[in-house]
């Protein structure tokens, strides 16, 4: 007969296998339909999507109209006349499992329109209501707001956006709800730890919204006035001033500090770089002063920025030397006086796998165009697969114990 002992190291045993339970992680691809605008065989259509390596894609974008505060095409020619969203669901025909979603804002659409429209009750309650029609008309699965930044006055905006973003996000909510539709509601926010104060009630948000998506790029650019690399993962030594815990680790856990549960986290990773022109040419190292942006990519046409299938071509064309930033945590390079900051497939690697050890939801990939999605450096969507093999990899039936829920 057992002893009452052996009985109570038996119940202990039990407590501590604990559960298994289902990960699954978001790999999330963005689609921007500006891109099929490009010169062959550059032109990227949404037949192009590699749905096969994506959890979810998200259509970029739909925006805020200015007079009317209702729900808009942007490009009425691609959304509209060329079946753009059409031929976006469509996809699902394709990939069955595939989450479709839709953004709403972005950087060209700037937050005025987000700031006027969420400043009234009346507004926003005519732009919920056009959200919930639109959704319904197309079959989207979800909507993310891309509102850059509330608060912030050189983007249009108003102290009361703080406030007013939080009320936008719950009022979708409710009307979600209250139409008893599924549709996810995420937002986009920063891990620039300069803007949190003036436009994101975090705690609140993280609990309203159904995913928060931390932009963890463009946190140095041309803008700052000296070479680094777009999102590094921590602080270096000549990280000073503002730039200190300007970085990905901390922008992340800023969130998850103020509230936010891991599995509502996405990171954001980007398939671009930012380009700069040396002040003095022997001066190329981190931090080394910068006197512009570097010239317009061949295909993105826009200074200081390239996308990574026109990084990959210059080094093959001509000698660059390449370098990597020990602690950031990311690759660079220079030739000359041009001087780029960019993501390869090591430097995705290391943010896939950081996420995946703060158990966050998943990672978002901003975008795919961007990518070497021809394959003329070598197999097509290098920076795609290197992500997604490591986040929907991750992806099965875990156990977790009592004792790890304790201490975690």
């Amino acid at each position: 007969m057992p002893t009452v002992g052996t009985l109570l190291m038996a119940l202990l045993t039990l407590a501590l296998v604990g559960q298994s339970f289902a990960v699954k992680r978001r790999m999330i691809c963005h689609y921007t339909t500006w891109s099929q605008g490009r010169a062959n065989p550059y032109s990227y259509r949404i037949e192009d999507i590699p749905g096969h390596l994506c959890t979810h894609v998200v259509y970029n974008f739909v925006g805020v109209d200015s007079e009317e505060y209702v729900l808009t095409t942007l490009q009425r020619e691609i959304d509209i006349v060329q079946n753009g969203f059409g031929r976006f669901i469509d996809l699902k025909q394709r990939f069955p499992d595939l989450k479709l979603h839709v953004a709403v804002g972005g950087w060209d659409h700037g937050g005025e329109r987000f700031s006027k429209m969420a400043a009234l009750r009346v507004r926003r309650k005519k732009f919920v209501e056009s959200v919930v029609q639109f959704m319904a008309q197309y079959g989207f699965d979800g909507l993310e707001i891309v509102w850059l930044y509330p608060g912030s006055e050189e983007r249009g905006g108003a102290k009361i956006d703080k406030d007013n973003f939080y009320y936008l996000i719950s009022d979708l909510k409710s009307a979600i709800r209250k139409a008893k539709a599924t549709w996810e509601v995420a937002i986009q926010v920063p891990a620039d730890h300069t803007r949190f104060e003036i436009g994101y009630d975090q705690q609140n948000l993280c609990e309203i919204a159904d995913y928060v998506h931390v932009i963890g790029y463009d946190l140095r650019g041309s803008w700052a006035g000296f070479v680094d690399v777009p999102s590094p993962m921590k602080d270096r030594p000549h990280d000073k001033g503002l730039y200190v815990g300007m970085n990905v680790q901390s922008g992340v856990e800023s969130w998850l500090n103020s509230g936010c549960a891991p599995e509502k986290v996405v990171l954001g990773v980007p398939f671009l770089g930012r380009t700069f022109l040396l002040r003095n040419k022997p001066e190329n190292s981190l931090g080394s002063p910068a006197r512009g942006p570097g010239p317009k990519g061949p295909h993105t046409y826009t200074e200081g920025y390239l996308g990574y299938f026109e990084i990959c071509e210059k080094f093959k064309q001509a000698q660059w030397s390449q370098m990597w930033d020990e602690t950031g945590l990311c690759p660079y390079a220079f030739r000359n006086f041009q001087w780029i900051g960019y993501e390869n497939e090591r430097s995705l690697q290391e943010k896939a796998q950081w996420a995946i050890s703060k158990k966050l939801a998943g990672v978002y990939a901003f975008s795919l165009d961007l990518d070497d999605y021809r394959g003329t450096c070598g197999e097509p969507y290098p920076l795609m697969n290197a992500v997604s093999k490591l986040i929907k990899g991750s992806n099965g039936t875990q156990i977790v114990s009592a004792w790890d829920r304790f201490t975690d």
